[in-house]
Order: structure tokens, then C-alpha cells, then sequence
């Protein structure tokens, strides 16, 4: 399902869109929306391949849970979306030895820092 920020009421070519894990609490939506970002979000990981395939999205951010779990980073190369992901480093807070080969364009720190998400995300517009 696709989020706007408040007061849109369509998705303006400015808006930078994030897909973001079925796995994360909603309340992420609410937090990237008041940043300005619209946000594709789905509850279950069948729903949320489906917004994959249905809804434009500008950048992905990748939860890892465990060191072999890239669910966005496997469902995009599946659908061969070819858009820059962010590796949320929270399984344990290193990035991985392998990380130039794994495909992501960066990764962010956890806990998040307002400065470094915006930091990270805002590029993505001179990238389109």
C-alpha cells in the first residue's frame, strides 16, 4: 500500500517513494511521512510483493534480521527492480565483510540519526 505524506493527496514527482519491509511496525510509515517521504508499506510478505510489482518506488531499506536475511534486496531482484537499497545494520551492528558484493547502495547505522537518514535518502533525488 502506498503512504503519502500529509496534505498530498497524490504523489508528486518531487516525493521520493521508500519501500519499506512487511516486517517493520507501521509506525515507521508515520516517521517517514513526517520527513516528507511517501512511503509503499505492506503487514504480510505476500501483500507487500504485490506493491512490489504495483507501485513505483525510489530507494528500498533493508532490516536485516540475521546474517544471511535480505528479504527487500532477494524480492527486487526477483521482480529485477534495479533501485538503490539502504542495509539497516541492526542484526549486529557491523557492516557485513561482504558488503561491496551483496548489491546495496549504503547502509545506516542503528540506532537511526535524523541528520544520517536525510543525509542518505535525500541523494536519491539527484540519482532519478
Amino acid at each position: 500500500m502506498l503512504y503519502l505524506p500529509k496534505g498530498q493527496v497524490r504523489k508528486s514527482s518531487k516525493t521520493i517513494t521508500i519501500l519499506l519491509p512487511y516486517y517493520l511496525h507501521e509506525g515507521f510509515i508515520s516517521f517517514f511521512n513526517a520527513m516528507g517521504f511517501a512511503v509503499v508499506h505492506s503487514p504480510r510478505a505476500e501483500a507487500l510483493e504485490k506493491d512490489i510489482t504495483q507501485h513505483p518506488f525510489d530507494l528500498a531499506i533493508e532490516w536485516q534480521h540475521g546474517p544471511k536475511d535480505y528479504p527487500i534486496r532477494n524480492l527486487l531482484k526477483k521482480h529485477k527492480k534495479s533501485i538503490p537499497i539502504l542495509l539497516s545494520l541492526n542484526w549486529n551492528g557491523s557492516v557485513p565483510n561482504n558488503f561491496p558484493s551483496l548489491g546495496y547502495q549504503d547502509y545506516l547505522n542503528v540506532p537511526w540519526k535524523i541528520n544520517e537518514l536525510k543525509s542518505k535518502l535525500h541523494p536519491v533525488r539527484k540519482l532519478r
